[in-house]
């Protein structure tokens, strides 16, 4: 019985150091490319953004995918269960991502018209107050863009520095850190969108603790970015 607790204590110590060897790694991931995004675009300014912002969106994506492809193949204990790939209750979480995407809509809408009452050139579109016309076949990609950001922010980030953190508030220190870096990789749109991103990232890093899945933040941001759109109060 002795020996078998012994192994029991010796398995145990065994995969925590390697879970925080793999979190240890993501951790110098996410620095790594969030160097990399910044020298990117010290470059493009430098150059006079000789490119559209709508291509650095792309060029951030790939940064995603590469750094999510780096972490899977340099770490051992990242798997569909622990990237919460997978929502433990469908039903409960499909319920609540339509009620958060019902509130987030009327939040954009009162923003708009509040917006208009104080400035009527503010959030112009071609057609009324929400402009379905300018529905396109980029919405729809945004879901794959959606779904890296998420990926790379949630289940990567806020995962990984969930695990490396070693005080005892580690959950709002992962929610917190992973909103900042979420923030600097849309550094491309400038100051005040940097801030909502940050305090977009924080929302959807509660949600996604509450609902173990990405898949309600992915829908979500998704959402919310196209509702924007359409309303104008924000652009490709």
């Amino acid at each position: 019985m002795d020996i078998n607790c012994g192994n029991s204590s010796y398995e145990d110590n065994r995969t925590a150091e390697v879970k925080f060897r793999d979190a240890s790694i993501v951790m110098g991931i996410l620095l790594s490319g969030m160097g990399v995004w910044v020298i990117i675009y010290a470059l493009w300014e430098h150059l006079g953004r000789p490119i559209p912002v709508s291509y650095l969106v792309q060029a951030v994506d790939l940064l995603g995918i590469i750094m999510c492809a780096t972490a899977w193949h340099f770490t051992s204990t990242f798997s569909l269960r622990e990237l919460e790939l997978l929502p433990d209750n469908p039903k409960k979480t499909i319920i609540q991502t339509l009620i958060i995407c019902g509130i987030s809509f009327g939040i954009l809408a009162a923003i708009k018209y509040f917006g208009q009452l104080y400035d009527p050139t503010l959030f112009q579109t071609e057609r009324g107050f929400f402009d379905i016309r300018r529905f396109n076949s980029y919405q729809i990609f945004y879901l794959v863009t959606a779904f890296i950001q998420e990926f790379t922010a949630r289940s990567i980030m806020q995962t990984g520095l969930r695990r490396v953190c070693a005080t005892s508030h580690k959950t709002i220190y992962a929610i917190v850190h992973a909103s900042i870096i979420f923030a600097v990789f849309h550094i491309e749109y400038g100051f005040w969108f940097m801030i909502g991103a940050a305090f977009l990232g924080g929302i959807l890093g509660v949600i996604y603790e509450k609902q173990k899945t990405i898949f309600g933040v992915w829908f979500i941001h998704w959402f919310l970015g196209v509702a924007a759109f359409l309303f104008g109060i924000i652009n490709q």
